[in-house]
């Protein structure tokens, strides 16, 4: 089911997609939220690294940010049994890389810097919301940054900021298509 409504002059599209996730579609281009939630269904088959992040849900996506939410589960936890900082920094990694996919769809993205501010800690069964935006888009890199937020009181618990390089393609093998996420 899809509901169209006028927020400031932009069209929001909310709707389900046939990922069974919800979430909102701001822009021209109605397909960014049907690409996130594609790209976190990846995710979500990944048998590597990226798996990381198989309980990100999508709630809206444009051209230039993407807002996800996680509830922290016991996988996510440190020994003090709160939100890890590597688990928060692997998000700070994909998410913002997935922002700037949004309009980039087509160059491999490695990441060239990568910083993270913890603010507050974050407890099993909370949930976060994760806002990514992109900075700056040029031709050879890109700067995006998230803000990590509880859901239950809407405070900041983490910052980051993300340098992507655009690098070539790498040689398809054994008939293979490269794949960014």
């Amino acid at each position: 089911m899809t509901d169209r409504k006028f927020d400031e002059g932009i069209i929001v599209v909310m709707g389900t997609n046939d990922y069974g996730n919800t979430g909102a579609a701001t822009s021209e281009r109605n397909d960014y939220l049907d690409y996130l939630n594609r790209t976190i269904n990846n995710i979500r088959c990944a048998n590597d690294f990226n798996r990381v992040a198989r309980k990100i849900q999508a709630v809206s996506a444009s051209a230039d940010r993407i807002i996800v939410e996680m509830m922290v589960e016991e996988e996510h936890l440190n020994s003090k049994k709160t939100l890890h900082g590597g688990q928060t920094a692997a998000l700070v990694d994909m998410i913002t890389a997935r922002a700037v996919g949004m309009t980039v769809r087509d160059k491999v993205m490695v990441s060239v810097e990568l910083a993270v501010s913890y603010l507050l800690p974050v407890k099993l069964g909370e949930t976060i919301e994760i806002e990514a935006k992109v900075l700056k888009i040029g031709r050879n890199i890109a700067f995006a940054e998230a803000e990590f937020r509880r859901k239950g009181d809407s405070r900041i618990v983490a910052k980051g900021k993300h340098t992507i390089a655009f690098v070539p393609k790498p040689p398809a093998t054994n008939g293979d298509s490269f794949e960014q996420f």
